[in-house]
């Protein structure tokens, strides 16, 4: 693998870090304990300026061999056992590493797959984080991760090419009383242009937020590189927290709905303060799994605000009376849980294949291969197309996971506004 790729800086910036946390770094340096209660303590070198003279060079968390296999290290000098663990989809289960003189416990990953691993380690029972690995949120919790790149992975890489902003918006919520946060990506130029350009707006998956497309799912990157290849339009793109929290007395929350507050808050926000083309048909609204299924519920039910939708990994979930007989999808409630019984029913906008046709411009539904979801999806998509409906399906190796996703919205851009 060549080296441009295994040290791409776009492959280790995060939430904390722009650049590289694993920097080799020649200081003198003190052991400082982080996890006292891990049943032994537990260390890690960090710069100091104790006087102890004693040179040291950090060890990166993760190193990607010529080989395109990934070398995990984890400093621990008392610990008994190290373990480092994914979450399963193409890194299962935990993996003993093993200790060395200086300390630091090494794994090699012969048996993960290329792509994006969360990860945790578990330092004699005990579950911690690396502090010179990247950091997301993911599953409801910080975490640390690593990337495994391939050869194809160009499309999401940091490349020489004119890069677009991120703005970090604050909107306060007349639905909720509470400030919600964008961010929202304009494209190389926008600052000195008149332009107006179409919104692709675009949800995260459960347990997740606003943060995720750009750092886990490189979403400025993709869009920097089609645009300079001129495979996709230039356009802004959106990213929201599909969550809609109003707080109660008593300290809880209730859900007052996302649709509507997308619909009737965020959209026009953006329209007003950004120069859009404020048309359903220069609209996309997007999302991967319970924000694919969010994605479904804004576009079918507001198809006089998009034209365009892009679901990924939630399954097709279309309920249409008459028409539809394939069981499966999901749809996310409005107290926030997912059931696979019922949902919205969109039955006018598919009264007939010529009418959603004429009304739907782009509707790109993604799984991963290996994704349990992929086994109901393709059937409730292929029965639909089979009707005459225009929809695409497109799969990708992977599981429930930012591979598939990069993939997916990298097609789903491709497709838009043309």
């Amino acid at each position: 693998m060549k080296k441009e790729i295994r040290e791409n800086q776009a492959l280790n910036s995060h939430i904390l870090n722009f650049d590289y946390v694993q920097k080799g770094m020649t200081v003198s340096t003190d052991r400082s304990p982080i996890d006292p209660a891990a049943g032994s303590k537990v260390y890690m070198p960090s710069p100091g300026f104790s006087g102890s003279g004693v040179p040291f060079r950090r060890v990166p968390g993760v190193q990607i061999l010529e080989d395109g296999k990934a070398e995990i290290t984890f400093f621990a000098p008392d610990a008994k056992r190290v373990e480092v663990a994914g979450i399963g989809g193409s890194m299962q289960g935990r993996y003993d590493m093993e200790k060395e003189e200086d300390g630091y416990w090494r794994v090699v990953l012969k048996d993960v797959r290329s792509g994006f691993h969360y990860c945790v380690f578990i330092v004699d029972g005990v579950m911690t984080y690396s502090p010179v690995l990247p950091f997301g949120f993911g599953c409801s919790y910080v975490m640390n991760y690593f990337e495994v790149p391939d050869d194809d992975s160009e499309f999401y890489l940091l490349n020489d090419v004119p890069h677009g902003t991120i703005h970090m918006e604050l909107l306060k919520s007349e639905a909720t009383g509470r400030y919600r946060n964008l961010w929202v990506y304009t494209p190389y130029g926008y600052e000195v242009s008149d332009k107006k350009y179409p919104v692709m707006h675009i949800l995260h998956g459960g347990g997740e937020n606003e943060t995720g497309w750009f750092w886990q799912g490189k979403l400025n990157y993709i869009a920097d590189n089609l645009i300079a290849e001129g495979k996709c339009e230039e356009m802004i793109i959106v990213a929201s927290c599909f969550n809609a929290p109003r707080e109660l007395e008593d300290g809880l929350f209730e859900d007052k709905g996302f649709p509507e507050i997308m619909v009737n808050e965020i959209v026009p926000f953006v329209d007003k303060k950004y120069r859009t083309v404020a048309d359903r048909r220069h609209r996309a609204m997007a999302g991967l799994s319970a924000g694919g299924s969010m994605a479904r519920q804004i576009a079918h039910g507001h198809p006089e605000t998009f034209a365009n939708l892009g679901q990924f990994s939630c399954g097709a979930g279309f309920s249409v009376g008459g028409i539809t007989t394939v069981d499966g999808g999901f749809f996310l409630l409005p107290n926030g849980k997912m059931t696979n019984k019922g949902g919205p029913h969109y039955d006018e906008l598919f009264a007939t294949p010529e009418h959603y046709n004429e009304t739907m411009d782009v509707t790109f539904i993604t799984c991963g291969l290996d994704d349990p979801r992929h086994a109901y999806t393709k059937p409730q998509v292929e029965e639909l197309i089979g009707l005459g409906y225009n929809i695409e399906y497109a799969t990708y190796p992977g599981y429930h996971e930012w591979d598939v996703w990069r993939y997916s919205a990298r097609d789903f851009m491709m497709r838009l506004f043309r």
